[in-house]
């Protein structure tokens, strides 16, 4: 029997619980080892051996014999035979007493071991036999196949290693429509009545021109609620606007409008413009100039005031802005600078982590603000897009080759780009995680998951793939 195996048995007879790696504990386990073999080691040599060959779980180390481990490996052969994604949570509570006896006491061990043994393909959550395994394309699959709606219960009897939330997860977009009995639809099961549609689409389009808004009284759809009498009439005009009417009105309540016809006040405008011709006569501005600057001007809006900074002087630290003339860039070499970071594809701001190779500039220290001020007005090859100006380096960067819609397009290029599980959960956590977003909005996160199946959906992935 080999050190590995003796300090295993070792550890698994004598720590049910699990062994840490500290004086105490490596003691214990070189005294047990002393009485039963006559081989020399260490108490660096026990540490060692349980830092680089336990599963840390908690501060404590577990160990699984190689024995165990086939038996693991063997059940989910069995259990992935007929499941297409098997989470780890609901594997471990199925199983509970298997995995307790093997000295696996949560999920997430659960998952290092498997890991470890390296036979699928493992997510943070999830494992599957399929590399490119998502949850929302399994179920949309189940929906495809079905006759009638489905419900959660449905879904959890199709796959029953799936926690309720992360279905619920994905059901919770605009894909899928609740009905009346409270199962769902896919939204491609929706039927329509074209000809009433395109007489709706002219009465609104008529309404709007003569009166900027048209009412629900004013058109008519009842053929196509009558075709679909299980889902809510506001949730069926959701998707009659987005499929038909979206290009050319905008949707409040039952109420359309002309796109665009909510717009910036001709005063909000003037004001602005003055501002922006007013703020050409500073070399420096600091950010408590600006605010007092544009309070006199009538702006008190903190977005507003900063979004004329950008757009008019350099940012060169967080609370200073320096004229446009001030400095000379080395565009070529800033972008060349660039492409180590970028690599042709989609990165956020807060991924440049060091000037060290960027071209000095004279005065002025390289740092994330004046990164986003070059980004914006002076490279050639490279863009920089944000969700709305801020002081907290939250934005993309991208060749300039890509074409987006908005900021919404790149966030949902960039998780399929980086192939992240198109659920609220890790859509989420990614986005703030890598400075794509200040916060988590559920909403936003949304309209991202939508987006990037409209992408895949379409096979538009040139843009970052």
């Amino acid at each position: 029997m080999n050190a590995r195996k003796k300090i295993v048995g070792v550890v698994n007879e004598n720590f049910p619980n699990g062994v840490r790696d500290d004086f105490i504990d490596t003691n214990k386990v070189l005294k047990i080892y002393r009485t039963r073999y006559t081989e020399k080691i260490s108490h660096k040599d026990i540490a060692d051996f349980i830092r680089v060959n336990g599963l840390e779980e908690g501060g404590r180390f577990y160990f699984v014999s190689d024995e165990d481990a086939r038996a693991v490996d063997w059940l989910f052969e069995e259990i992935l035979a007929t499941n297409p994604i098997v989470y780890y949570s609901v594997a471990h509570e199925k199983h509970a007493d298997f995995f307790m006896n093997r000295n696996i006491f949560s999920p997430e061990v659960l998952r290092k071991v498997l890991r470890e043994n390296g036979c699928h393909f493992y997510f943070d959550e999830f494992c599957s036999l399929d590399r490119f395994a998502r949850l929302d394309r399994e179920v949309a699959n189940f929906f495809m196949a079905a006759a009638e709606p489905l419900s959660l219960e449905d879904l959890q009897q199709k796959m029953p290693y799936v926690p309720a939330e992360n279905f619920l997860e994905v059901l919770d977009t605009k894909k899928y429509l609740r009905t009346n009995e409270g199962n769902f639809i896919h939204v491609s099961k929706i039927r329509f009545d074209k000809k009433e549609i395109f007489s709706a689409g002219q009465k609104i389009l008529s309404l709007v021109e003569e009166n900027g808004c048209a009412a629900p009284e004013d058109y008519d759809l009842s053929s196509n609620f009558a075709l679909n009498a299980d889902v809510a009439e506001s949730d069926l005009l959701g998707v009659i606007h987005e499929k038909f009417f979206s290009a050319d009105f905008i949707r409040r309540g039952k109420k359309f409008f002309k796109k665009g016809s909510v717009a910036v006040s001709g005063r909000a405008k003037t004001l602005t413009r003055r501002l922006k011709s007013f703020l050409i006569g500073f070399s420096e501005l600091s950010f408590e100039k600006l605010s007092e600057t544009a309070r006199g001007f009538g702006i008190n809006k903190y977005d507003t005031a900063l979004n004329v900074a950008h757009e008019s002087m350099i940012h060169v630290e967080e609370n200073l802005f320096v004229a446009n003339t001030a400095i000379k860039f080395d565009i070529s070499g800033v972008d060349e600078a660039l492409a180590s970071f970028v690599r042709g594809k989609i990165i956020s701001l807060r991924a440049v982590t060091s000037f060290t190779g960027f071209p000095s500039v004279k005065g002025y220290s390289w740092n994330l603000f004046l990164l986003e001020s070059f980004l914006r007005k002076f490279s050639k090859k490279y863009a920089c897009l944000v969700p709305t100006v801020n002081n907290l380096n939250i934005g993309a960067i991208y060749p300039k080759s890509m074409k987006f819609e908005d900021y919404i397009e790149v966030q949902a290029a960039v998780v399929v780009q980086e192939r992240v599980p198109l659920e609220k959960s890790p859509v989420g956590e990614f986005l703030v995680r890598r400075g794509f977003r200040a916060r988590r909005v559920d909403k936003v996160t949304e309209r991202v998951i939508l987006r990037a199946h409209e992408m895949i959906d379409r096979g538009h992935l040139n843009v970052c793939l």
